[in-house]
């Protein structure tokens, strides 16, 4: 056996290890459907970073004494809403975005060149005495003769629609040096053998959230909205992953 042949027995073996470990966890869930997650620590999550922003240079608050107003206070009594690590906040996803673009590109262009060459310090006549008569007489009056004319034209048309309306629960994970609160809400649910998963993260303030906990969507900063499935109908509606593989590798 040569080494082109253990090479692709190697090849082979390596191919039916990746296939089995792939398809494991899909015939696990024969008659089942795909699994809950269990509840977790976000802050624990594989691929979880604390969120990193500029920040204001830091002040000293000044206090008065006998005095129930302190500056920089943001309500006489004690603020009710959510404000620690840990506390629950309601985001209403409100998004109904729509995008249109359209172009028609054109371009022409002309270029003429046209250069003749008459009696040029005698040369010609030399022409005439060093060639035969058959090649003299039929000697170019135009010595350079050139015609250009590129042109393009295109057109293109984009048009775009997103509408998402829903309400999700989020948690406090992370309180920033000025006072911004980093949120991320994590809901699933299953339905016959298809599990939705939606994941909300972002920036907010604690003055735009409202009495009752609740802050809407245009007030987030850094939204990141995942909306996604696993289950029988995601299945058919993606393509194979050996078809994405091949289509990743292609060339063409």
């Amino acid at each position: 056996m040569n080494i082109h042949k253990i090479k692709t027995h190697i090849l082979l073996l390596s191919t039916c290890c990746l296939l089995s470990g792939c398809m494991a966890e899909k015939m696990s869930e024969i008659g089942d459907g795909p699994k809950i997650s269990q509840i977790q620590n976000p802050t624990m999550a594989h691929g979880y970073a604390p969120v990193s922003m500029p920040m204001p240079a830091p002040s000293q608050p000044e206090h008065h004494i006998n005095s129930l107003w302190q500056i920089g206070s943001k309500a006489f009594f004690k603020d009710q809403r959510a404000g620690k690590i840990g506390d629950i906040v309601t985001v209403a996803v409100l998004i109904d975005n729509k995008e249109s673009t359209s172009f028609t590109p054109s371009m022409s262009k002309e270029t003429k060149t046209d250069a003749s060459l008459g009696n040029f310090l005698g040369l010609q006549s030399q022409v005439k005495r060093i060639l035969p008569h058959k090649f003299s007489d039929n000697l170019p009056t135009k010595w350079l003769d050139s015609t250009s004319k590129p042109s393009h034209s295109g057109s293109g048309k984009y048009n775009l629609e997103d509408k998402m309306k829903f309400k999700i629960s989020a948690t406090i994970i992370q309180i920033m040096p000025n006072g911004n609160l980093v949120i991320q809400g994590h809901t699933e649910f299953k339905l016959m053998n298809e599990v939705r998963e939606v994941e909300l993260r972002g920036i907010i303030r604690r003055s735009d959230i409202q009495s009752n906990n609740s802050i809407s969507s245009d007030k987030i900063a850094e939204l990141r909205i995942v909306y996604a499935g696993r289950g029988d109908i995601t299945d058919v509606a993606n393509k194979p992953w050996g078809v994405q593989a091949v289509e990743k590798i292609m060339p063409f």
